[in-house]
């Protein structure tokens, strides 16, 4: 082996033994957090400070296109919000396949940073 092979072999192992302690290191920390539950990665979810309101209404009209159904809605006491007709977005468009007009149904609401409602889940109740 000439030197300047000897030498790239000595720092490829030093870069792969550096790498592997850091690994390693990252792993043992992710490993000791105890106490740490109900934990969101983040990505597409909502955030566990995000205030989530709880309604119960009809639904009055759904447009799938749009991805919106509008509710006529009892308070929503979370928000401050006494009872009335309002149009939300679904957050999960394939929510409404199971919706019908006049349907009884319990949701789950938060604000969006544009103000707008937004359900984040929905059922029929009987």
């Amino acid at each position: 082996m000439n030197k300047t092979t000897k030498q790239m072999t000595s720092l490829t192992g030093i870069f792969l033994g550096v790498l592997l302690a850091g690994t390693m290191a990252l792993a043992d920390d992710m490993g000791n957090m105890n106490g740490m539950t109900d934990m969101s990665s983040g990505m597409g979810s909502m955030s566990s400070s995000e205030p989530v309101g709880h309604g119960k209404g009809v639904i009055e009209m759904i447009d799938r296109k749009a991805g919106t159904v509008t509710i006529k809605h009892g308070p929503i006491r979370e928000f401050g919000w006494s009872g009335m007709t309002m149009t939300f977005t679904l957050r999960h468009r394939s929510s409404l396949k199971s919706l019908k007009k006049g349907e009884r149904v319990r949701f789950d609401v938060v604000q969006s940073n544009q103000g707008s409602a937004v359900i984040t889940k929905i059922h029929s109740v009987k």
